[in-house]
């Protein structure tokens, strides 16, 4: 129902239900006494909602690691130090160069049998390079039908076959037999190997004597003990003493003798 109004427009005084002036101000009822509609207001939404309407969560992206260019003086930090017992992967090694040549070193394999090993010593390692039957084959094959020389050459084969190491890569003499395995230098803990005493050397010729004058026991003995002990093993090998001299120069060249 529209609303009526009960007052005076134009002074605002109360107006009876039948009357005809006001009698604040006698302004005519009739004109102010006039029925209007009052339309509802348009709905309107409470301010400060402006947000949008919620949507579906959106998966975040996988986190990529940033790629920077390589600088020159980049900081790298300090790789650990490799402990006893570490054996670096086979393949040359930067700088790697051969000092000498232990040759036809026995190693006893049990009671009874022993194997030869070449030992191949460089700044870095000593290889041991296994005697095989096979190898001695070969290279004596090589000297047949070379007269009498190549006869005895190829009998010998076995005693001077060391001498292919000298000019053979490290890694290629490591990886010739299964077999061959490499002793680290700076895993080294002690090597025990004790020549002959030399008063004079000149060529292949040289005079000494054995632990002093008078000799001993070791005077009958045509070996004498190499030992090579690590943090983890103790390697265990036999020298003929023909080679004596040439293993304790090649030992002292890379400082584990004095």
């Amino acid at each position: 129902m529209n609303p009526v109004r009960n007052f005076c427009t134009n002074c605002g005084q109360p107006l009876g239900a039948k009357a005809k002036f006001c009698a604040g101000c006698g302004a005519p009822v009739a004109s102010i006494n006039i029925e209007e509609t009052v339309s509802p207001p348009a709905y309107q939404p409470p301010p400060g909602n402006t947000q949008p309407p919620p949507q579906a969560p959106q998966q975040s992206p996988v986190y990529q690691q940033p790629q920077y260019p390589p600088q020159q003086g980049y900081y790298a930090p300090p790789q650990a130090v490799p402990g006893y017992g570490y054996q670096p992967p086979a393949g040359p090694i930067p700088g790697e160069v051969v000092i000498g040549v232990i040759p036809n070193a026995m190693k006893k394999k049990n009671l009874i049998m022993s194997d030869t090993f070449n030992i191949v010593v460089t700044n870095h390692r000593m290889i041991c390079a296994l005697l095989t039957s096979e190898m001695i084959k070969e290279e004596a094959s090589r000297h047949r039908g070379q007269g009498v020389g190549g006869f005895f050459t190829a009998m010998g084969s076995g005693y001077t076959l060391w001498q292919r190491y000298l000019q053979l890569p490290p890694d290629v003499a490591l990886q010739e037999n299964p077999a061959n395995f490499a002793v680290y230098i700076n895993q080294i803990r002690k090597v025990k190997f004790k020549p002959d005493k030399v008063l004079f050397n000149k060529g292949a010729f040289s005079v000494g004597f054995k632990g002093g004058f008078g000799g001993g026991d070791d005077d009958e003995k045509t070996t004498r003990p190499l030992e090579i002990e690590t943090m983890t093993e103790k390697y265990k090998f036999e020298i003929n003493d023909a080679h004596q001299q040439q293993v304790a120069e090649t030992l002292r060249k890379v400082g584990l003798i004095k």
